[in-house]
């Protein structure tokens, strides 16, 4: 059923790089050979993740011009209160537009400690049709480099 509900795609693997800009997506090739896939519940976190990756705009010429977050935005900006602030505002605004996600049940943003230029972003999502929440971490780098 939730493979149904949410969908199946490309297994795609996401990295943190530690040299230039935030994270990478590249495809999981199993060691077979197999590329992997996700359904269900991962899907729609995979989902969710590359939707908020994707700049706002950037696929309009394939007919979906609404699709990806504002975040990009706030690169070169300073990891203080009203940034998170925004940070925190886009997310949100981009989490609406996923037909998957019936609730935003928290969204916490904050500093990473030892990287004055990220914040740790911690999603909880009701999905459509489900009682039980699912959760994202993931970093957001302001700084590019």
């Amino acid at each position: 059923m939730e493979r149904d509900l949410y969908g199946s795609d490309l297994q795609l693997l996401v990295e943190s790089y530690n040299e230039g800009f935030g994270l990478g997506v590249d495809i999981h090739v199993a060691k077979s050979g197999d590329i992997g896939t996700v359904s269900g519940r991962e899907n729609l976190g995979q989902a969710i993740l590359h939707r908020l990756l994707t700049r706002k705009g950037e696929l309009i010429e394939i007919g979906h011009p609404d699709y990806g977050s504002r975040l990009y935005e706030l690169i070169g900006e300073p990891n203080n209160e009203r940034t998170r602030e925004l940070v925190s505002m886009y997310i949100k605004e981009c989490l609406i537009q996923e037909p998957r996600v019936k609730e935003i049940v928290r969204l916490k943003v904050t500093p990473v400690p030892d990287n004055r230029s990220a914040v740790t972003v911690d999603i909880n999502v009701l999905p459509i049709k489900s009682k039980v929440p699912m959760n994202l971490v993931f970093p957001f780098y302001l700084e590019v480099g």
